[in-house]
């Protein structure tokens, strides 16, 4: 989500880095130290050693420091759309960098008069231009490969969210045609018809509209809350029919919200799941509240009476929900529960 694509994470170098490091930064140091010196850099042990090291020491801070820098920028221009301003930014701060190391290398060393060495402008001056010229191709190859990376990753990424989709729908649709629910409600309609023609009559109204919100609900991706409290009241009122004044479900919309968007039969799974995990008493009614927020998301919560014997469970119904915001890149739901109250807070989508 882009509002925590700028959280900063450790600076930290991969294992590839190092290895980088390690193979690329002592030949470099020998062929400048050639630069400097010539033929007289590989007269003796000490004159090879001791220019070595300090070149080498000089260098590797440079590598560390750019790194650093990599990471920084990395962080605060993370966006695709950033990727020039990034470059830029950083070319110029490792071309100063660079400047910066040959120029003490060079000077230095002149100052010490190491091995009676005297700066030569030309050779220092061409060696600052070869060395902006490494930047760029280093710093291109290093964004090119970060660039085939993240490709890599949207990739898989989308691989596997499309695999989960078609997974979801496969849950959903198997939750859509549950045998249990229509079994229980055919039961409550045969008892009604014999006892209560008139209830029998509105219950066969109230189901017909819940299997027919069923059998289309998959047409579409996203659904007005509206059209999902609608469906919602038609499923409770066969819920109610069936435990009576052991369930109960009150509603507080604001009607601004009504024509914000989420996945079809949200509202389903999480009101089955509160009636599938809890006791339903009269003495003490399992009570569901759906509600919104001024920050538009919707809350569905119910008292926690926990069945005594478990309730085998695949918790289909709330990662169906999880995986399709995951898949529409919207900010996830997020789950309560205090031992007292279950709550699941669902971010309503702007239409």
């Amino acid at each position: 989500m882009e509002g925590y694509a700028d959280d900063i994470k450790p600076l930290a170098y991969s294992r590839k880095e190092w290895v980088i490091a390690v193979v690329m930064m002592p030949p470099f140091s020998v062929l400048l130290n050639f630069v400097l010196f010539g033929t007289q850099y590989f007269s003796s042990l000490k004159n090879f050693l001791i220019p070595t090291g300090i070149t080498l020491a000089v260098i590797t801070l440079v590598y560390v420091c750019c790194g650093m820098v990599a990471t920084m920028l990395r962080n605060r221009f993370p966006k695709y759309s950033q990727t020039f301003t990034r470059i830029a930014i950083g070319l110029c701060i490792y071309i100063a960098l660079m400047v910066t190391a040959l120029s003490i290398i060079f000077w230095g060393y002149d100052y010490i008069g190491f091995m009676g060495y005297q700066i030569n402008l030309n050779r220092y001056a061409w060696t600052l231009i070869v060395g902006a010229i490494c930047n760029i191709m280093a710093t291109s190859l290093n964004e090119g490969a970060a660039f085939f990376e993240r490709w890599r990753e949207v990739v898989d990424e989308a691989e596997q969210l499309k695999k989960e989709n078609l997974q979801s729908q496969l849950e959903g649709l198997k939750g859509q045609v549950n045998p249990h629910f229509l079994f229980n409600s055919l039961n409550s309609l045969s008892s009604l018809i014999s006892d209560d023609p008139v209830k029998a009559e509105k219950f066969l109204d109230e189901m017909s509209k819940v299997y027919r919100y069923l059998l289309r609900t998959n047409e579409d991706g996203l659904t007005t809350l509206q059209a999902e409290m609608d469906f919602i009241n038609s499923y409770f009122h066969l819920l109610k029919t069936r435990y009576g004044d052991g369930l109960n479900m009150n509603t507080t919309i604001e009607d601004r919200f009504l024509s914000y968007l989420l996945p079809p039969l949200t509202l389903q799974m999480l009101v089955e799941n509160a009636v599938k995990h809890n006791m339903i008493l009269k003495d003490n009614p399992l009570q569901i509240m759906i509600l919104t927020t001024n920050s538009g998301r919707l809350i569905v919560s119910n008292n926690l009476q926990r069945k005594d014997r478990m309730v085998s469970s695949n918790k289909v119904g709330l990662s169906n929900i999880v995986k399709k915001y995951r898949l529409m890149k919207q900010e996830e739901i997020s789950v309560r529960d205090d031992g007292k109250e279950f709550a699941v807070i669902v971010p309503l989508i702007h239409p």
